[in-house]
């Protein structure tokens, strides 16, 4: 889904978490992407609502030694800083007043999602079933 929503623009999309068995924790994305570029320091870019409740990832303390964070302040979800010791930096954009799960939720019980999404990638998901689409 993200190829589909970034087609057109130059970026790299690592499949790393697609491979994975088992959950996918953010830690271990980081620490296979470190192997691979060893030289390369990590920036996790995350939105102010799942930044407020950081401290309850897998091993956060970990992953706040081994990245510096860019927490995107979406409209609604006004930044919580956590107890946790992190380097990070906030910025605000013009984005759109909806979260990821609040999209799930449209998408299951049916109602439209076209405003949030690329047409091709609510299709993806209609064509696949996701998040309980029909």
């Amino acid at each position: 889904m993200l190829k589909l929503a970034l087609e057109g623009i130059d970026v790299e999309i690592s499949e790393c978490e697609l491979r994975r068995s088992g959950p996918s924790y953010a830690l271990d994305t980081v620490v296979e992407l470190g192997n691979e570029f060893p030289a390369e320091k990590f920036t996790w870019v995350l939105g102010s609502d799942a930044f407020t409740h950081i401290e309850s990832w897998h091993r956060a303390e970990e992953l706040a030694t081994l990245v510096d964070f860019l927490v995107v302040v979406r409209p609604g979800a006004p930044i919580k800083v956590p107890a946790l010791k992190l380097n990070y930096e906030v910025i605000e954009v013009d984005a759109l007043d909806v979260s990821a799960t609040e999209i799930r939720e449209r998408i299951a019980s049916h109602q439209s999602v076209e405003e949030f999404l690329p047409d091709r990638v609510a299709r993806f998901i209609k064509m696949n079933g996701l998040y309980g689409a029909a």
